[in-house]
């Protein structure tokens, strides 16, 4: 006998290449073998059955969640909101919100006679030098949208007022409010 061979001819095993061992050995194996034992494995276990709804209500109930905490606290968010809503008031004209001063209480104080946007490239010392010479005061603003709202001292000459403060090159656009 020679040293590859057994007894009836057939070659040693570790003479084989690697390729036709493992053809022999997956040769054997289901391909499908690892897909049915998972497939059994779900089908043995209820709870992976579930609907997506069942399993949320379980999780909700094991952290404390109840129906009745969900609606209470959807109750007193609805409440939150009918009092916000409440509480907020329109003005009733579109000019009475653009006559308001932006960041000022204006019952306590006087209703302005004039909202100015001022230009710019305006600076601030010219700006009051020309309010002050006819008689103007700022009681709100500058605005960001460079807007001040003001009132007239001397109620006997508005109308040269508003002309002298309509005719300034400082001045971008003015709105009265008498």
């Amino acid at each position: 006998m020679t040293q590859g061979h057994d007894r009836n001819n057939s070659p040693d095993p570790l003479e084989k290449d690697i390729r036709s061992l493992f053809r022999e050995e997956s040769a054997g194996i289901n391909p499908n073998e690892g897909l049915d034992r998972f497939m059994a494995a779900v089908a043995a276990n209820p709870k992976a059955r579930a609907s997506w709804w069942t399993r949320l209500n379980r999780w909700l109930g094991d952290a404390g969640f109840t129906p009745a905490l969900a609606s209470t606290v959807v109750m007193l968010q609805v409440g939150v909101i009918a009092a916000l809503l409440a509480l907020h008031v329109q003005p009733a004209e579109e000019d009475v919100l653009d006559m308001t001063p932006r960041g000022a209480d204006v019952l306590q104080q006087e209703a302005p006679d004039f909202k100015l946007t001022v230009k710019p490239d305006t600076s601030f010392s010219e700006l009051v030098t020309l309010l002050r010479g006819n008689h103007c005061r700022i009681i709100a603003g500058p605005s960001e949208q460079g807007e001040l709202w003001v009132v007239v001292d001397d109620d006997a000459r508005f109308e040269e007022i508003r002309m002298a403060l309509t005719q300034s090159e400082l001045i971008d656009e003015i709105i009265v409010n008498r």
